[in-house]
């Protein structure tokens, strides 16, 4: 018996010795009672450790303790913002029925929705309970009423940050004359963090961009080589190529937001085609975005001043249908969709698959970390000039926060000089991550050449002990963001219900989809099968049942795509778009077939 105890308490010992050196490890010499923060994050593993690291380290130096950061990794952003709204649904619903007060009916969806209840179907005005329910929510930050007993979200896209936003999950670090000094602007008053830079946005009062992006393709050199390719993929239209068919690896946009907003930016690339294509300028572009922002204006308004306006409306439609059929042709060459980001860029490192879509640190990582014995280049990561935007990876702080202070401190560290360095230095470098090389691109803008000469020379530092050629016109995300400028009308109200179409059209059908377009590329590729290819790009008009519970007949179109989960049940729609996507594909298949 003694025998037994003593072999269990060595096992014992020996399992726990991992986590208790990598306690020590990743927080210093943190002890019970030193703070610990909490922070649910889409991040990997290497990002989390470098970052526990490098602001427990700031911290003891800057504040005298350690700090234990205990990660919450639920998934992506998908994943994340799912249980942040389900946290925080309970969490108001504890501390309303701790008043004494009954849960109203339609609680559970107005409490965390984006805007305030409306009118019911019937045309009254919402409950009372329910417009208390919403403001209330909204007006307390306070751990002891409400909270997810999370501080802070790290990681993950703009739109979802907004989104959590809007749904009163997250709220402001700082009030404006309260953020620290130095964060966001130089001593000379230069900006180190835009708000805003090409139409995107990086930086609001309750979301802080901490690292950039950008997406682009990567593609294995040995595979492209045996599949006769002559000319490795440029352009988001090169994954289209019938030769890609089973060939491409693709991420489901459902899971990782970072894909999500790569089919966004080639939706948004083939509407900008097709407006130039129709003879806009950009500066015209610009000019009409911004009367249109300004007056409201909608189809069938008068617009005196801009007389092609109906005109330039009426291309970015049809531009946005192009770009629906452009994803749906590269989902139908897909070898498969995976819940990972990250698994792509592996894959085609291995030759797992030939060409992919990847957010650009994970395509450069993986590139340099495939070279061959001597050298030689096996994986290339490209970013398409042009068909891209460059953006943000944002912090928030939640609300609630039980550790408000702690979560506010690190998040001034993510946003300042060392936090910064560790996306971007090589592991070893003075100030730079400990083991990992992370790959990303630090947001501030003395990360970048300059022509301000006191940027100029902190930019040159950041140079010497850099991963990556932050210089290189192909990597400075100043220099990218000139050559796309991204219109959120275009395509910003559409984020989300990409995500659905592109389900319900490449993956729910995708047995369907492969079977068509193997036939149109066995009876000669597109060109040559242009009736089966508009049957295949076509779609789907489907009955839904609207608010009065009547039939009503609902075209898929830019003007009603960002309208179907406003008016409509998700599985109603989603059951409907899959059905018809499924029958357009069989029919396009034996169409491709009749061709001679």
């Amino acid at each position: 018996m003694l025998k037994n105890l003593l072999i269990l308490s060595v096992l014992a010992i020996i399992i726990a010795l991992p986590f208790i050196f990598r306690q020590e490890t990743l927080a210093g010499k943190w002890e019970n009672g030193d703070p610990e923060l909490v922070i649910v994050s889409p991040h990997n593993e290497a990002i989390r450790f470098e970052f526990a690291q490098g602001f427990s380290k700031w911290h003891q130096e800057k504040y005298g303790k350690p700090v234990k950061i205990d990660w919450r990794s639920i998934g992506g952003t998908s994943e994340i913002s799912r249980y942040l709204l389900a946290e925080y649904t309970a969490s108001v619903r504890g501390w309303w029925e701790r008043q004494g007060k009954e849960w109203p009916d339609g609680a559970t969806e107005a409490v965390t929705a984006s805007r305030p209840p409306g009118l019911t179907k019937d045309g009254k005005p919402p409950a009372p309970a329910l417009v208390e329910l919403f403001k209330s929510f909204r007006g307390i930050d306070a751990p002891d009423k409400i909270t997810a007993n999370i501080d802070l979200y790290f990681g993950g896209g703009e739109f979802d940050h907004s989104d959590m936003f809007s749904r009163g999950v997250t709220v402001p670090p700082w009030r404006a004359d309260l953020t620290p000094p130095g964060l966001f602007t130089a001593p000379d008053g230069t900006e180190l963090i835009p708000s805003k830079i090409s139409g995107e946005t990086w930086r609001t009062p309750y979301l802080l961009g901490t690292a950039v992006s950008t997406f682009g393709i990567c593609y294995n050199v040995d595979r492209l080589r045996d599949l006769g390719v002559p000319t490795p993929p440029t352009s988001w239209s090169d994954l289209a190529n019938p030769v890609y068919f089973k060939q491409v690896g693709v991420a489901d946009p459902t899971k990782s937001g970072s894909i999500a907003k790569a089919f966004e930016m080639i939706v948004h690339q083939k509407i900008h085609d097709r407006v130039i294509d129709n003879g806009f300028s950009d500066d015209e572009i610009a000019k009409l975005e911004k009367f249109i922002s300004a007056t409201k204006w909608s189809t069938g308004q008068n617009a005196a001043d801009f007389p092609r306006i109906e005109v330039y409306q009426r291309s970015i439609e049809s531009g946005w249908v192009d770009g629906i059929r452009l994803v749906q042709q590269i989902g139908a060459n897909a070898r498969y969709f995976t819940d990972s980001g990250s698994k792509v860029a592996v894959d085609i490192s291995i030759g797992d698959a030939a060409v992919g879509m990847s957010i650009d640190f994970y395509g450069r990582f993986q590139s340099q970390n495939s070279l061959g014995p001597n050298g030689e280049v096996r994986m290339v990561y490209v970013t398409p000039v042009g068909g891209t935007s460059v953006s943000c990876d944002p912090i928030s702080l939640l609300r609630g926060a039980p550790h408000r202070e702690l979560a506010t401190r690190f998040i001034e560290y993510c946003l300042s000089d060392d936090g910064q360095r560790l996306w971007t230095y090589k592991p070893g470098e003075p100030g730079g991550p400990t083991k990992f090389a992370l790959r990303r691109l630090p947001i501030r803008r003395d990360f970048y050449p300059s022509t301000n000469p006191a940027m100029q020379r902190v930019a040159s530092d950041h140079a010497t002990h850099a991963a990556d050629a932050l210089g290189d016109p192909r990597v400075d995300p100043y220099e990218l963001a000139k050559h796309f400028t991204y219109y959120p009308r275009w395509t910003g109200s559409h984020f989300a219900v990409h995500r659905s179409i592109i389900r319900a059209m490449c993956m729910d059908s995708a047995d369907e989809l492969k079977a068509a377009w193997s036939a149109i590329r066995d009876h000669g590729g597109p060109t040559a099968c242009p009736v089966a290819m508009g049957k295949l790009g076509q779609l789907p008009t489907v009955t839904l049942t609207n608010k009065d519970g009547q039939p009503i007949q609902v075209p898929l179109t830019w003007q009603t795509a960002p309208t179907f989960s406003k008016l409509h049940d998700p599985l109603e729609y989603m059951r409907e778009w899959t059905a018809a996507f499924r029958e357009n594909y069989i029919e396009a298949k034996k169409l491709a077939e009749q061709q001679e």
